[in-house]
């Protein structure tokens, strides 16, 4: 019942998800009497599980959801805490899935903190970067950021796929001794485990696919995420406006089409804004408020991946460990 497109968005992108050779049922929490119309005839893999209430965006989250014990977030992520359901996927309020994953689930044994990763579009051979942490938590210390990069490993091992993946200190400049006392005892500490550390990485290498994990606190990462947001946005509505557009605009853009739709093909975020809690001891994905049908499809797409890898088990396997 989340996001500025729900519920219609939402129950489209469960239909197009099993469309597309989805494996995963995908139970729609919620006022049934708003979603089973949205159904339709073709309910194959898609059911409806009631819930009445639905917690607002400027609502305090876990206020929230202490007072509304039949919230759709609430609902959906009880169902995972009692094994009805495998993972939870919402385009609602971040912080209230936030809350209800801490509240509900718990954090995984050894993980001090939650924290929530976000996929980045890159340029090279990368698909993308995952960035961590998007914005769970707003401060974060040196121990915090070592366990966020032991998590992200994981997430890109199980998730998608990158053996040994590479990770990249954001930080005001690429040598050692530079950034604050956090960014200083994290970099030594990183360089000393036994994960792949590049080094430090400035805000300009994110997108150009430096490493495969570009780690920072929360309060960093969701301005970076979101001012990277913003400028992709622009520089599409730009060439769409300032390049092609006008009558010779159109001519050069019917010749110059296939580098356009791989352009828009790279830099479509629908495929990796969704991002799971790590840290969490069961599979909460939070995608965007402004999700539609095709971004809540992958939202789906990354909560199966993230379940049959077993990625929780393996963050607490490496937390264990390294306790």
């Amino acid at each position: 019942m989340g996001g500025d497109h729900a519920p219609d968005e939402i129950v489209r992108g469960a239909l197009l998800y099993r469309e597309k050779g989805g494996p995963a049922e995908v139970l729609l929490v919620g006022q049934q009497d708003r979603l089973r119309p949205l159904l339709g005839g073709a309910r194959t893999g898609v059911e409806v599980h009631h819930a009445a209430e639905v917690i607002a965006m400027d609502e305090h989250p876990a206020n929230a959801l202490r007072r509304r014990s039949d919230s759709s977030i609430g609902v959906a992520t009880a169902l995972v805490k009692k094994g009805e359901a495998d993972a939870v996927v919402s385009a609602g309020s971040t912080g209230a899935t936030m809350a209800a994953a801490l509240l509900v689930l718990g954090r995984v044994r050894g993980i001090d903190r939650p924290a929530l990763c976000g996929m980045l579009p890159v340029l090279g051979d990368r698909p993308a970067t995952c960035l961590l942490d998007a914005g769970a938590t707003m401060d974060a210390d040196a121990k915090n950021l070592v366990q966020y990069a032991r998590m992200a490993t994981w997430f890109m091992e199980k998730v998608h796929g990158t053996k040994r993946p590479s990770i990249g200190l954001i930080n005001v400049g690429e040598e050692p001794e530079k950034g604050d006392k956090i960014r200083l005892e994290a970099h030594a500490l990183l360089k000393a485990s036994d994960m792949n550390f590049y080094g430090n990485i400035e805000g300009r290498d994110v997108l150009r696919g430096l490493t495969d994990i570009a780690l920072c606190d929360g309060f960093t990462g969701n301005v970076l995420a979101k001012g990277l947001e913003g400028a992709l946005d622009v520089v599409q509505v730009g060439i769409r406006g300032d390049i092609f557009g006008g009558p010779l605009g159109k001519v050069a853009a019917a010749f110059a089409y296939p580098g356009i739709q791989k352009f828009r093909h790279r830099f479509d975020y629908d495929q990796y804004v969704s991002a799971p809690l790590l840290g969490i001891a069961g599979v909460s994905v939070v995608t965007h408020g402004r999700a539609r049908a095709n971004m809540v499809r992958w939202a789906i797409a990354v909560a199966e991946r993230a379940v049959s890898s077993r990625l929780v088990e393996a963050i607490g396997a490496s937390a264990a460990t390294a306790a």
